[in-house]
């Protein structure tokens, strides 16, 4: 009956070492099966990255490339646009050393009020008009005249050089 005991025991011993290698088993091939996901999983996260840093760095380059080009043309227009600032200050300096001239004709075609100007207001005022009379300007019609023909130059500068960066687009 100690036979039959041991042999049951055993046997029964035996078939709890099955079960548990049987389970053991399956949960250790569930954990080989995670593990190989989750290593794929890896893997295709790492191409990704790879990829996601490959682009960047294409479209950086694109970026610092267009970025360049821009400088470029903003330095180009400074220098235009600085030339012109230059000229326009040498041609108010000239024109401030310089008196100016004007010709004086009034709305009947004469200097004064006399009869043969009366009688010449029906032609094209100034039009061969041999009684308009020319002198000086006055200083302080000179200074803001200097200065409304500086203004004026100015925002031509600026029009033109605002005009030239929108054709280039």
């Amino acid at each position: 009956m100690k036979n039959t005991i041991s042999s049951a025991l055993l046997i029964i011993m035996t078939m709890i070492i099955a079960f548990t290698a049987t389970f053991t088993g399956g949960y250790l091939q569930g954990g080989r099966s995670a593990t190989e996901k989750l290593e794929n999983l890896k893997g295709k996260v790492q191409q990704q990255t790879a990829q996601a840093e490959k682009t960047l760095a294409d479209l950086t380059e694109d970026r610092d490339k267009k970025q360049a080009q821009l400088d470029a043309k903003a330095k180009q227009q400074e220098e235009t646009d600085n030339a012109a600032k230059d000229e326009i200050a040498r041609l108010t300096d000239e024109l401030a050393n310089r008196p100016i001239r004007v010709r004086v004709v009034t709305a009947s075609g004469a200097c004064s009020g006399s009869a043969s100007g009366d009688a010449s207001a029906g032609t094209e005022v100034g039009a061969g008009n041999a009684s308009s009379t020319s002198g000086l300007l006055p200083d302080a019609n000179h200074r803001r005249l200097r200065a409304a023909v500086k203004e004026i130059e100015n925002l031509s500068a600026a029009y033109g050089s605002c005009r030239a960066r929108l054709l280039d687009r």
